[in-house]
């Protein structure tokens, strides 16, 4: 765990922003999902991380990222559509947990692999693009410490 912290940490250095943060999180679970999908079976250990990085990384953007977009006119609609899309994500995880056929665990897996990749695609191409325009480069740089010092002190208490 130590270990995980400080990568967390080694993240928010070079005057990183909340975007660069962020794109870097999506690289890391798209791998772990890549681990499942090519072995077209349920790995339980895989699906854990799985799960942990995106319920701290989903709560991490809508506590730091989008509370600060939502109420913007120009990036509005576009946070919006991305707290449905997480929604979503909950939603799959949780069935996730309560579905005991291995079978259907993968399945339920490979779905949330495609929404996860939708919303990635469209919070890089639409999203932070709207989202520059609303923040300043401070505002982004202060965003990924917060972000980074929120998940450590997430993770400690796992």
């Amino acid at each position: 765990m130590q270990e995980e912290i400080r990568k967390e940490q080694e993240k928010v250095r070079d005057n990183a922003t909340i975007y660069d943060i962020l794109k870097l999180e999506h690289k890391d679970v798209k791998k772990l999902f890549k681990q499942i999908l090519d072995e077209e079976r349920f790995q339980e250990s895989v699906y854990s991380q799985i799960k942990m990085a995106l319920e701290l990384h989903m709560a991490g953007e809508e506590k730091l990222l989008y509370s600060r977009l939502e109420n913007n006119a120009e990036s509005r609609s576009i946070t919006l559509e991305s707290y449905e899309e997480h929604d979503i994500g909950k939603k799959i995880i949780n069935d996730i947990e309560n579905t005991s056929d291995i079978d259907a665990k993968y399945a339920k897996v490979k779905v949330l692999s495609e929404a996860i990749d939708m919303h990635v695609k469209e919070e890089e191409d639409e999203l932070f693009k709207k989202a520059k325009r609303v923040l300043s480069d401070e505002d982004e740089r202060m965003i990924a410490k917060e972000f980074i010092d929120e998940k450590t002190s997430a993770m400690q208490k796992m």
